[in-house]
């Protein structure tokens, strides 16, 4: 006789399967990327003059004026951002995201500008005051 027996070799624990729950994550995420509103960044950061609430301002182009005049537009900076503005602005309300500390005389010099060039309508962002 031998002292070597065949038996069958051990049986591994069987783990669960976790597959389907890795797809329904991944469907998830997939919903939430596509669902959600993708923005890009702000070419200057502003913090925005506070105001009593009024109409909403309707989407168009966004020109970002920094609290030392600095214009920001997309991806040009100061003056290419005023060139990018004027050649895209094609009649639709303009809107100015201009920091607090931005002085309003300058405010109005850039405004001038704005309208010389052709540009308008435009509307100021604020943030609203209850």
């Amino acid at each position: 006789m031998s002292r070597f027996s065949l038996r069958p070799p051990p049986r591994r624990p069987r783990l669960d399967d976790a597959v389907p729950m890795i797809n329904v994550a991944f469907l998830l995420l997939i919903f939430f990327l596509l669902a959600a509103r993708i923005v890009p960044p702000a070419p200057i950061e502003v913090a925005l003059p506070e105001a009593v609430a009024g109409d909403p301002a309707s989407p168009g182009a966004v020109l970002f004026v920094g609290p030392d005049g600095s214009l920001g537009y997309g991806a040009a900076q100061g003056e290419a951002a005023l060139a990018a503005i004027v050649k895209d602005s094609g009649g639709e309300t303009l809107t100015l995201r201009v920091d607090r500390a931005f002085d309003a005389a300058r405010l109005a010099a850039l405004l001038a500008r704005l309208d010389a060039a052709g540009v308008g309508p435009v509307s100021l962002s604020v943030i609203p005051v209850p």
